[in-house]
Order: structure tokens, then C-alpha cells, then sequence
């Protein structure tokens, strides 16, 4: 049966405690209290001989732990796999299992994920795979109409909205920083602090200012006067926003996430450069590009896990990728930040690490 060899429920308790889906439920609830992100795995339809039934839950965690039941050993790996992807791209997804899966490289039917039973008892199982993510922060430091709009379309997004204020202490606007969308807008009042804390977190996923550029560039050299380092300072984002042509509060609010609402969907940090070699200095400037064309290799996909089929329907293989020789992370060959030089084209993440490289390698 698909399950394999572990007996169902009536069986003991496979795939760890909890196997209930009042249990489920409960510890769903506690995750979701404590910001602890999950995939929600439910038995939406089974075809006989199985040893789940519709209904049947799991919840599976970003260590890959699976507590719950939906299958037994030939079911388990898939749900797995498909889950660590589900929380990697925060997208929610219907896994098939059936013998009947279409041969590898031919389309499985639409918005389904077709995954070969390798049990030879046969059976199917159709399973939904939810992801919940902690929810997404968007911290605002600034009294300002462009604060104001920000806070009343954020929420709108359905981010979870935060003033940024300074009574709380630096400790306390670091912990509030973690994680978060960063925007200051305070036209210099009310933004040093919140500048220091988002750079100075290790996963802001954003750092905006709503600056002139001239104004942005004082605040860069500002910033260093106050002791950080180029690397710390080169993921501020300013001005901050989509270049939309952008004049009314409102407008620059909307450009702003737009730029994050692009962030988030391509799946990448606010990056930072790579950090420096630990018996040299820390950079002054931008970092160095060598004068030779760095490699912008092609990035092989990733195969599939031990033990598990490799997935056929849907493609989950992303366009061919590039690796952004700024901060080293990989990226899509079709991002709009790219450079040719001498021929060459290179990729980049974002908007900051494409101009860190033509600052250090202009045309």
C-alpha cells in the first residue's frame, strides 16, 4: 500500500506522535504563535489500497521532521522533498502519487505535482502541501506622509506593520530589524537608529531610504563616519523604490513595495557582498572585481533526493541560472540586472550589487 511497509494509524503511531489531525491542528496553532514556519500536508483524495485516508494530516518542518501521517515509506520522501521546497518558495502545491504518473519529461495534468508510486501494491494519494510562513514585517521609522501611506498599503499586502521607535533601545529595534523590511522616511529625523539596526542585521530582507541621491550619498558617508563598514552600508536601498516616475506620497509608497513585492517573489535577500578575507582588511570601498571577467558560471540544478523519484509534471527546474560575481548568490538568466562588459554578460540580484560592479568596472 502506498505507506509501504508502516502500518496506518490503527498501527501506532507513524511518522511520530501526534498523528490525530486534532493533534495536528494544536501543534499547527503553536507554531504559528511562535513564528515557527511549517507545511501543512493533507490527504485530499486516495485511491484504494492505501493506508491514508482523506483527511489525514502532517505537519513537516524546515528539518525536514514529519509529525502526522500521510503515507508510509513510499509516500514520506516525496512529502518531504516537496515540503522543503514549498517553505523555500513559500507556494503551496498538489502532490500525486500514483503508479499511473506520466513517464519523466512528458506534462502531468495541470497545477498537479505527478510523483511516481515506486510500492508495488499500488494505490494513489493526492496530497495538498500549505506552507505557513512567519508573517512578514514591515518596519517604518519616520513621521511622514510617505510612512503613513507605506503603513496603510503594507497592511493592505497583509504585512505585519511596526513603527520603529527609538524609546524601545537598540536592542530592541535590532530584534524588531530581524527579518524585516526596513523603511526610513524620515526626511533626517528619527533615522540614524534604524538605519544602524536593519544594516546591522544579518537577515533584513530589505533596507530602504526615502532620500534625493544627493542626499543618499551623504547619508552613505554619514553612516561610515559613524563606523560602518562598506559592506555593512552596501545593501542600503536609496532612494528606495521601483523607478515608476514616482512624485506623490502615495506613489513613492507604491513604488517602494513594489521594489519589496519584487524581492520576495524572485526569492532573494537584500544581499550583501561577500564578506572579506579575514587577514586582509575590511574593503574601503566597493569590493574589488577583478580585472579578468569573473566567472558567471551556469548553475546545475539540483537532483533530487536520495531515495525519491525525480519529480515529473510541473517543472520545478528554474530558467537557467547565473552566479552574481558581487555577493556570489545565484540568480535567474532572465533578472533585469545585468552588465556586458567586453563582450560578457553578468548577472547580478538586485539593483545594488549591478552598480557596485560598475562602480568598480565602468564602461
Amino acid at each position: 500500500m502506498p505507506g509501504g511497509s508502516g502500518a496506518g494509524p490503527a498501527g501506532g503511531r507513524v511518522g511520530g506522535p501526534g498523528g490525530r489531525p486534532a493533534d495536528v491542528f494544536a501543534r499547527a496553532a503553536r507554531l504559528r504563535e511562535e513564528g515557527v514556519p511549517f507545511v501543512l500536508a493533507t490527504v485530499v483524495r486516495a485511491e484504494r489500497p492505501t493506508s491514508a485516508r482523506p483527511g489525514a494530516k502532517a505537519i513537516v518542518l524546515e528539518g525536514g521532521e514529519v509529525r502526522g501521517f500521510v503515507g508510509g515509506t513510499c509516500v514520506r520522501p516525496a512529502v518531504r522533498r516537496e515540503s522543503l521546497r514549498a517553505l523555500a518558495d513559500g507556494a503551496p502545491r498538489l502532490l500525486r502519487i500514483s503508479p499511473d504518473a506520466p513517464p519523466e519529461g512528458t506534462e502531468a495534468e495541470e497545477g498537479v505535482l505527478a510523483e511516481h508510486m515506486a510500492c508495488v501494491s499500488g494505490g494513489a494519494l493526492d496530497i495538498h502541501l500549505e506552507p505557513f510562513l512567519p508573517a512578514r514585517k514591515l518596519l517604518l521609522a519616520g513621521s511622514s506622509p510617505v510612512v503613513e501611506s507605506l503603513a496603510a498599503l503594507g497592511e493592505a499586502l497583509g504585512l505585519e506593520v511596526r513603527s520603529a521607535e527609538p524609546a524601545g533601545g537598540e536592542a530592541a529595534l535590532a530584534e524588531a530589524a530581524a527579518g524585516a523590511f526596513v523603511v526610513v522616511a524620515g526626511h533626517g529625523e528619527g533615522e540614524w537608529a534604524a538605519l544602524k539596526a536593519g544594516l546591522g542585521a544579518e537577515n533584513a530582507r530589505y533596507v530602504g531610504l526615502v532620500a534625493s541621491p544627493r542626499r543618499a550619498a551623504a547619508v552613505r558617508e554619514r553612516l561610515a563616519g559613524m563606523g560602518l563598514s562598506a559592506q555593512e552600508i552596501a545593501p542600503l536601498r536609496s532612494p528606495a523604490g521601483l523607478d515608476l516616475g514616482a512624485e506623490s506620497p502615495g506613489e513613492i509608497a507604491v513604488s517602494i513595495l513594489a521594489e519589496i513585492v519584487e524581492i520576495e517573489r524572485r526569492g532573494k535577500r537584500a544581499c550583501r557582498p561577500p564578506a572579506p578575507d579575514a587577514a586582509g582588511p575590511a574593503p574601503a570601498a566597493a569590493p574589488e572585481v577583478p580585472a579578468a571577467a569573473p566567472e558567471n558560471p551556469a548553475v546545475a540544478e539540483e537532483p533530487p533526493a536520495a531515495g525519491g523519484a525525480a519529480p515529473v509534471g510541473i517543472s520545478l527546474g528554474p530558467t537557467p541560472e547565473r552566479r552574481d560575481p558581487i555577493c556570489g548568490m545565484t540568480v535567474s538568466a532572465d533578472s533585469p540586472h545585468r552588465v556586458t562588459r567586453d563582450g560578457e554578460t553578468f548577472f547580478f540580484c538586485c539593483a545594488g550589487c549591478r552598480e557596485t560592479f560598475e562602480a568598480a568596472r565602468p564602461a
